[in-house]
């Protein structure tokens, strides 16, 4: 036990920068020292239910705390191998298997209620939408997904019923709709309909574990973590295909065919609700042509038309087919990208302003080159609790102030 409490304090795990997660993965392996200690007395449940308590209170990860377990156990064996002492073996291996049992147990229903209340935030986040399109076909897949864990609970009503033919739940239904060719002609239908199936199969598969009575708790936690994960591609693959359905159905720019500024505020508050529902992020890119008042001057305002035009079309070339371009300004562009971490509208940017560089519009047989500056900003929505329109506004703010940082900085550049 000496040993293993060095181990804790010189462990590559411990290397990190934040002292408090340092100190807190310290502590939990003195309580589980503590634990082991307390074997065969009087304090052997109070030391237990205090350290089960700190590993949770402290959300140290399942896996973690089990190959804890682990090494204490390899390591104890291996010295009453060393030393003869047989008869002892087996009664330590039967507590710590015990101990790996009862961590398994509190970790599973722990899980449990952690993934309702996931759910629950993910429902509430989407009854925040001002428009909810397809994604109410989301809602009643999360639904779905809140019978089966309110009965994996043992909390379900006695009328309760989970679906797990993929073509007869409410979200199957839809799905297989001849009436929705918008969505049979993508490229994600199957990819919904690959995991919607999986979704079920996996559902079916863990409800019968469960009625069997046999199960590992550990089991069931790697099997529900793959569920939660299956559940989440398919809020992000709905989302998608409501996305580009939307846009369609919007009112555009006239001279561009982008989204009007007016349409902003409604629709971002609505992809960041959208993003909280299906725990993912989103980015925004502003674009500004540079020395846009040159070439209205030197080739006039026809030819400036046509160099907003022809950017409009690369924007649209450029972006995927669910990304939110508007028409920010004269010549500023402001582009949403939906479940994108900064790294990717950095690196679309980038892109952007590239192509931008070499293009040339042919007007009246001459060829007019232009360049973009560009700011890019990541929207980490889990730092968000309300959407309001000052929300926006802050955002707008951020991007815009990344663009003036491009254009000081010499243009023609991504900040």
């Amino acid at each position: 036990m000496d040993n293993f409490g060095d181990d804790s304090r010189n462990s590559e795990c411990l290397i990190s920068k934040d002292l408090s997660y340092h100190q807190i993965l310290s502590s939990q392996k003195e309580k589980l020292i503590y634990v082991c200690e307390c074997f065969g007395t009087s304090d052997e449940e109070n030391a237990f239910e205090e350290y089960i308590y700190f590993c949770m209170h402290n959300d140290i990860p399942y896996l973690y705390v089990t190959s804890e377990v682990t090494k204490i156990a390899e390591a104890l064996l291996a010295n009453l191998a060393d030393e003869q002492c047989y008869d002892d073996m087996k009664p330590i291996h039967e507590t710590l298997n015990h101990l790996e049992y009862r961590i398994s147990e509190e970790y599973y229903r722990q899980f449990l209620r952690k993934l309702s209340s996931k759910n629950h935030l993910r429902l509430a986040h989407l009854a925040n939408l001002v428009e909810k399109h397809l994604m109410i076909h989301y809602q009643h897949h999360l639904e779905w997904m809140l019978v089966l864990v309110s009965m994996l609970e043992g909390t379900a009503d006695p009328e309760s019923h989970c679906e797990f033919n993929p073509t007869r739940c409410s979200f199957g239904q839809w799905l297989h709709n001849p009436s929705i060719p918008y969505i049979v002609n993508t490229s994600h239908f199957n990819d919904i309909q690959d995991l919607h199936i999986l979704l079920h199969q996996l559902g079916e598969h863990i409800l019968a574990l469960y009625h069997s009575g046999t199960f590992e708790h550990k089991s069931m936690i790697q099997l529900l973590l793959r569920l939660d994960y299956t559940s989440l591609e398919i809020g992000n693959e709905i989302a998608i295909i409501n996305d580009m359905l939307i846009i369609g159905e919007y009112t555009k720019d006239p001279m561009t065919g982008l989204l009007g500024r007016r349409l902003l505020d409604k629709i971002m508050m609505n992809q960041i609700e959208i993003a909280k529902a299906t725990e993912s992020n989103c980015s925004l890119i502003m674009c500004d042509l540079d020395y846009f008042k040159t070439i209205n001057d030197q080739y006039g305002h026809l030819a400036g038309d046509s160099v907003i035009q022809n950017f409009a079309e690369l924007l649209q070339k450029t972006l995927r087919k669910s990304d939110f371009i508007f028409r920010f300004g004269g010549e500023e562009f402001l582009i949403l990208l939906p479940s994108s971490e900064y790294s990717e509208a950095r690196s679309v940017a980038e892109n952007l302003c590239t192509q931008a560089s070499l293009q040339k519009v042919n007007f009246d047989g001459q060829n007019i080159s232009y360049s973009v500056s560009i700011g890019t900003f990541g929207i980490d929505t889990d730092t968000i609790s309300f959407v309001t329109k000052e929300t926006i506004i802050n955002y707008v703010k951020s991007v815009d102030a990344q663009l003036y940082l491009a254009k000081q900085n010499g243009r023609n550049r991504v900040e």
